[in-house]
């Protein structure tokens, strides 16, 4: 025994073993160094399973991810089992995250289904990966494309009150009709046509929009499931327009006729002279006729007197036969035409302080009922032209015409004249 043993107090020693300061931490301290020196020198190995581990693929540097393939579906709902083996101090310690679980894609080359191996990563060598299960996995690669298709509406059992019309449905919630499908590149190319599917099944008395389901469907109307396929809209609605139909007479309307002149006077036909509109109830019940576009009186003459023209439609409504032109025949029995020299030539609008002088408008043809034209003669016509903001120089102007006394002649074209204007 040292001397320091020898010569320590009796005394001291067990005041020391019931202090509880220094009596703790010292059991902690031996306790720890008799688990570890068990651990260490009996070393027991243990297994230990993880459940619920979520797999991964391995795309990197792989044919599939160079050319663009992608995995079709979701693997995270795939979920593996690890079994591992190893010391029980390291097993114990591990978590789930030092367990990495997956496949690789190495053999995959070209679209298809494959049975690809699963395989675990650990974090450490402290251990060994006794099983995984399962053990293999079938995994779906495609190319990954995306299409577009105009989405026509069905409104089932969508039918109108008497007296109206339930007109075919209007899809709403997409940008211009056109839906865009992204999905596998096998199952996008079976994809014929996408409808707005909505089941009405009541009769209607106005206008209402209905929650809308899409339907992808193949050459013969089968549908398509949706799983893997990926929409560019999620609210669709169907619109079911409530219309109604209406026969009403057409007239033709006439421009740049000579002041004074009878538009009556022209006897026309049209080669649709009634048609059906439909529309709108409030807006179809206003409308009595419908008006042509205006055909210009001075285009017309003997060789030249049939004209295609448009409908004028208020907002909101349409012709059911969808004609896009009409066709005006300007009837000229018992018409003529002659040339006369213009020497009849007034100014308007001039500025104060200057002065113009204006020619007259030679060969001037004009157009009219026989007894009309040949009464006609040169000092009967006034040509007007208009000076307003036309300074000093020479101006070539356009001119407009009018008759003394007969309102049902034309002049057949367009002419100008020249101006010279000067101060006075």
């Amino acid at each position: 025994m040292s001397d320091k043993l020898k010569n320590l107090n009796p005394f001291a020693l067990k005041k020391l073993l019931y202090n509880k300061k220094f009596i703790i931490p010292l059991s902690i301290f031996l306790a720890f160094v008799l688990w570890l020196v068990i651990i260490t020198q009996e070393n027991p190995i243990r297994e230990r399973s993880f459940t619920n581990l979520t797999l991964s693929v391995n795309l990197e540097n792989t044919f599939a991810s160079e050319n663009s393939m992608n995995i079709v579906g979701d693997l995270s709902s795939q979920k593996v089992s690890v079994v591992v083996r190893g010391p029980s101090y390291v097993v114990s310690s591990l978590r789930s995250e030092d367990l990495t679980v997956y496949v690789s894609a190495a053999s995959v080359d070209e679209p298809g289904v494959y049975t690809l191996d699963v395989m675990a990563s650990r974090s450490s060598t402290n251990y060994e990966v006794l099983s995984v299960s399962p053990s293999t996995v079938k995994v779906e690669f495609d190319y990954f494309d995306t299409k577009e298709f105009t989405v026509k509406a069905d409104a089932k059992g969508a039918t109108a009150v008497e007296g109206l019309i339930a007109e075919a449905g209007i899809v709403s919630g997409i940008e211009g009709d056109v839906l865009k499908v992204t999905g596998p590149r096998s199952k996008v190319n079976k994809i014929a046509s996408v409808v707005a599917v909505c089941d009405v099944n009541r009769v209607l008395s106005a206008t209402e929009s209905f929650d809308a389901e899409i339907n992808l469907l193949d050459e013969e109307g089968k549908k398509i499931s949706p799983q893997n396929i990926t929409l560019n809209a999620e609210n669709v609605k169907v619109k079911v327009p409530i219309s109604k139909k209406k026969t009403v007479s057409v007239v033709a309307d006439f421009t740049n006729f000579p002041e004074g002149f009878d538009e009556y006077s022209i006897k026309y036909s049209i080669d649709h002279p009634k048609v059906d509109i439909i529309g709108s109830p409030e807006v179809i019940d206003k409308i009595s006729k419908i008006t042509l576009s205006a055909v210009d009186v001075s285009q017309i003459s003997l060789s030249n007197k049939e004209f295609d023209v448009t409908p004028k439609l208020p907002d909101g409504v349409r012709l059911v036969d969808n004609f896009e032109t009409f066709k005006v025949s300007i009837n000229t029995t018992g018409y003529i035409e002659k040339t006369v020299a213009v020497t009849n030539v007034k100014a308007i609008n001039l500025k104060s302080g200057l002065k113009s002088t204006q020619s007259q408008i030679k060969f001037v043809k004009i157009c009219g009922p026989r007894a009309a034209v040949n009464k006609i003669t040169a000092d009967m016509i006034t040509a007007q032209v208009d000076l307003q903001d036309k300074g000093e120089g020479q101006h070539s102007l356009n001119v407009a015409f009018s008759f003394k006394t007969y309102k049902n002649v034309w002049v057949v074209g367009t002419y100008n004249t020249t101006v010279t204007i000067s101060k006075k």
